[in-house]
């Protein structure tokens, strides 16, 4: 349960609420892919203090975004990540949730734009992922904002796909670089035949899409294997990098 400061938190002060966790994306495949594997490769994840937040990291990020508008807090993790990644030696990408509803927000698509110029002069890649645990109340914009985010070369991703929002209209409209497989369908795959048949057929949606795959919550050197063999392109999970706390 939240306490009361938690539902009026400010990221801004995350020394007091909350610390950042990097955790590495892995490439897969030999087929030329520069971050994951010559560069790195991370998501950048929230973990709450528990002296304000009793439950877990997405419950923490749902309060935020129930009792303020979610462009605010997704601005907040944004410009923190950013300048993490500006005291990065070499070139990094770094993938930050972003709610549906933020992307309607011109401020939002703004301070996106901005910084990912200024990353992209220092060679870093910036990547949006869409959490699929919300929906949005304007569809048609968010795909405009979307589109317009990727023609200046924000990447977007669709996170834990298959868990509950359907995105198929999003990849239909052609603003998905990248599909990240919910870690409950990649738990145990390997060994039901179903889960196997959904993972093969995103992979292949992605494919379809000009895109690609990213298998989370991987944990077992067997589901590892499974991955590479049916051709997805990046895992994550704590099989191949357990998160780290990050100096922001």
């Amino acid at each position: 349960m939240a306490s009361p400061l938690a539902q009026t938190i400010s990221l801004s002060a995350t020394g007091d609420h909350c610390a950042f966790a990097a955790q590495r994306i892995q490439a897969l495949q030999a087929d030329g892919a520069v971050f994951g594997a010559d560069w790195p490769w991370y998501e950048l994840l929230i973990r709450p203090d528990s002296a304000c937040f009793n439950g877990s990291p997405a419950g923490f990020v749902e309060c935020l975004y129930l009792h303020r508008p979610p462009s605010v807090t997704d601005v907040e993790v944004l410009e923190r990540a950013g300048y993490w990644l500006a005291e990065r030696a070499g070139p990094t990408r770094i993938s930050v949730n972003a709610h549906p509803e933020s992307f309607i927000a011109p401020y939002f698509v703004d301070t996106v734009t901005r910084m990912h110029k200024l990353l992209g002069e220092q060679g870093h890649s910036l990547c949006l992922e869409l959490i699929e645990f919300a929906d949005c109340s304007n569809r048609s914009r968010l795909i405009e904002h979307a589109r317009l985010l990727r023609q200046r070369g924000v990447l977007i991703a669709l996170d834990d796909f298959g868990s509950r929002m359907n995105c198929f209209d999003l990849c239909a409209a052609g603003v998905v670089d990248i599909v990240k497989i919910d870690g409950r369908v990649i738990s145990g795959f390997d060994s039901r035949s179903h889960q196997r048949a959904v993972v093969d057929c995103l992979t292949t949606l992605a494919d379809r899409l000009g895109g690609v795959v990213v298998a989370e919550g991987v944990e077992r050197p067997q589901e590892l294997q499974l991955l590479k063999d049916l051709g997805v392109g990046y895992a994550q999970g704590y099989l191949v990098h357990e998160p780290e706390i990050m100096e922001i």
